[in-house]
Parts: structure tokens; sequence; C-alpha cells
């Protein structure tokens, strides 16, 4: 019969076991924070953004400054009924404008660009941390994944193990026929959870590898620290509830980027309702010309026709069709829905510092759950391998121990990632990852 403590010390052993790497395709989870914040396409949209927003702040600030421009016409003309006459015309002219008073308009709207690339910035922010959130998911996966796929591969070893062990017996005629049947049956249903447990990890790494957008043919192991943690007894104490608020609040850049986008929409309000405002406008102007073809005396054309002015002009809006109330009005429903998005992003947020907080604490307790009922298990197998000797147990039964053993060992390592990925996002969310 198969040593059932082997069994026992092979499951227990599996938990504690670390991943398999070489140097030079080792990630650990700082590796792969670093790696997706420098190439996550996400990330790459939320900087394009943010130049975007840097081009808009300068465009602003051009209403600020002198339009000069240069001007040549060239005109040909005809009255048929006067003779004698050119027919070509040239003009030549340089003017400039510059805008003295616009209500403050200019200055404004520069104040709004500004603080519109800071809520970009920040939105950048929040993009990273998004990013980072579903690498610290697909990273405890592939953890969960590679060490249930280790247990799976040691009770397909200890299963056909089994069954040549079982092949001697019944030679020996020990044991039935239905009892090696079992056994049989045992390796191929260990085999199909093995298959299983492959795909799992498989489909784990290609989630993180598109995450850190790796080649196709990249290799790669996951090396962690975390795999040896065997109890939520030997990690620090979860802060209170309050503290994590109050960090997350504190640290989230999505409520930051909302908060200055309001600030900006009301900037855009004021913005809009300098539409009424007076504008004064200093313009000079300095032009020539010729008229061509059978006048001789081009030059003194130029010389007498040169002349220079200067203007200043005074626009007073009176009507313009209610097409300034609609601007301040459309500007008025941006700023609220900028301040609902803004509270609705703190409550979002609370709400999910609320529900990591409860998952942690309850991933811990099942976690220490499921190293009792491990070890309950382990200590029902060694006794259902007693009553086996004995002839006090059938095969079936001693076989839905050892899976009971398999399940419990499965579900010690779910709840343990579960218990670590909760602690990590609590870590993210309080800034502790930037």
């Amino acid at each position: 019969m198969i040593n059932t403590k082997v069994l026992i010390s092979a499951f227990l052993t599996t938990a504690a076991l670390t991943t398999t790497a070489f140097a030079e395709s080792t990630w650990t989870l700082e590796d792969c924070l670093k790696q997706a914040k420098k190439a996550s396409l996400k990330l790459e949209s939320a900087k394009l953004r943010e130049q975007s927003a840097d081009i808009s702040i300068r465009q602003a600030k051009t209403g600020n400054y002198p339009t000069v421009s240069a001007s040549i016409q060239n005109t040909l003309y005809d009255h048929p009924f006067v003779y004698n006459e050119d027919h070509y015309r040239l003009n030549l002219g340089i003017s400039g404008s510059y805008t003295l008073w616009d209500g403050g308009a200019t200055s404004l709207n520069v104040e709004s660009k500004t603080l519109t690339k800071e809520a970009t910035a920040l939105a950048t922010q929040q993009t990273e941390r998004s990013v980072q959130e579903s690498v610290l998911n697909a990273y405890m996966s592939l953890l969960a994944a590679t060490e249930n796929q280790r247990i799976a591969d040691a009770s397909v070893e200890l299963a056909q193990a089994e069954f040549e062990h079982y092949s001697k017996l019944y030679e020996a005629g020990s044991i039935t026929k239905k009892d090696l049947t079992q056994s049989q049956s045992n390796v191929l249903q260990k085999q199909t959870s093995q298959l299983t447990a492959q795909l799992s990890v498989s489909t784990a790494k290609t989630t993180l590898r598109q995450l850190l957008e790796l080649d196709d043919n990249a290799e790669f192991q996951v090396a962690a620290p975390e795999t040896n943690i065997e109890s939520p007894d030997s990690l620090e104490p979860l802060p209170t509830f309050e503290q994590l608020k109050a960090d997350a609040q504190n640290a989230h850049p999505g409520l930051k980027s909302d908060s200055v986008s309001v600030r900006a929409a009301q900037k855009n309000t004021q913005v809009a309702g300098k539409g009424s405002s007076i504008t004064v406008t200093l313009g000079a102007n300095s032009s020539t010309g010729l008229q061509a073809w059978q006048s001789k005396a081009y030059k003194d054309q130029l010389k007498y026709g040169w002349q220079n002015s200067i203007t200043l002009g005074i626009n007073i809006p009176i009507i313009d069709g209610g097409a300034t109330t609609s601007k301040v009005l459309q500007a008025q429903v941006s700023e609220t829905e900028s301040q609902v998005s803004l509270k609705e992003d703190a409550k979002t947020l609370e709400n999910n510092i609320e529900k990591l907080y409860l998952n942690a604490m309850s991933a811990d307790m099942q976690w220490k759950a499921a190293i009792l009922q491990v070890q309950a298990e382990s200590e029902a197998l060694v006794v259902a391998e007693e009553q086996r000797n004995a002839g006090a147990l059938t095969y079936t039964d001693f076989l839905t121990q050892k899976n009971n053993l398999e399940k419990a060992q499965i579900t010690l390592t779910n709840a343990k990632y579960t218990s670590l990925l909760s602690r990590k996002l609590l870590e993210l969310y309080q800034g502790k990852l930037d």
C-alpha cells in the first residue's frame, strides 16, 4: 500500500514551494508593476492626453499675443466702354492687431486649460492605479494557479504509483478487479484535473503577459516570496476601516482629478459669460500699390500710394441671438456634471474600500479555516489508511478521503492568495505601491 504519510507530506510541502524560475526570466511583483507602468498602452494613451492638454494651454495663451499678417493682391479688371486704361492693379500691405481688453476671457481660458491639464495628469495617475490593480489580480491568479498545478502534478504522480502498486497486488490475488479498476479510473481523473490546472496556468500567464505588453513567444516565470507565507498570523494586522478610508481618500488620484475638473468647469462657465463683454482692439496697417500695364511710373505709384494707419476698435455686443446665454447654460451643465461625477466617485471609492476591507477580513478567516481543514483531512487520511489496511474501509471510501485532502489543499491555496490579493489591493488604494 502506498504510504499515506508520503501523500500528506507531498500535499503540505506543495503549499510552501516557491515558483521555480531562472534569473533571466524571473518576474517579481515589483518587476511586473514597473513593466506595466513602462509599457501599458492605456498609460501611453493617458500620457498623450496630457500632451494634448499642454497644447491646449499654449493655444489659449495666444489670445494675448499680437497678430501680424501680410497681403498681396493682384487684380485684373476691365471697363468695356472705357479706352486707354490699365487692366491690372497690385496692392501690397502688412497689418497687425492686438486685443487690449476682452473682459478677461483669455486669462480665464488659460486658467481653465491649466486646471484641465492638472486634472489630466491626475487622471493618468488613476489609469496607472487601474493598470496596477489588473496586474495584481493577474499576478496572484498566476501564483494560485501554479500552486494548484503542482498539487495536481503530485496527485497524478501518486495516483500512478498507487495504480502500479495495485497492479502487482492484483496479480498476486490480494485485491479485487474492482479495486484495480477504481485505481486506474482515479489516475484518469487526476490527469484530467492536471490538464485543467495546466490550462488555468496558461490562461493566467497569458493575461499577465498581455498586461505587461510582452511578446507572444516570451517565456517568463514569477518568483514571489508570498508563496512561503503559511498563515495570515505572520502578516501585519489590517488597519482600521476608518484609517483605510482616510488614506484612500487622500491618496486617490481620481478624486483629486474630479476636484480639479470641477474648478476647470467653473472657469469655463466664467469664460462663456464673457461673450457679452466689450472688446477693445488696437490695429495698425501699412499698404501701397500700383496700377500697371499702360502706366510707366511704377516707382512713383508705390511711393505716393504708401499709407500708414492705426485703429482703435471697440466692439459692444448688443444682441447676439442668445448665443452667449446658450454657452453659459451649457457650461453650467458641464460644471454640474463635474460636481456629480466627483460625488459619485467618492461614493464608489468608499464602497470599494469597504468591500475590500471586508473581503480581506473574510479571506484571513477562510485562510485560517482552510489550514485547520487540511490538518483535519490529513489526520482523517491517516485513519483511513489504517482502516484500509485492516480491511475495514473500502477502496472507494479511501479514495474519497484522499480527494477530500486534495480539495482542502486547493481551498487553502485559493484562500491564501485571495487574502494576499485583498491586502495588496488595500495597499494600492492607500498609495503604498506608487
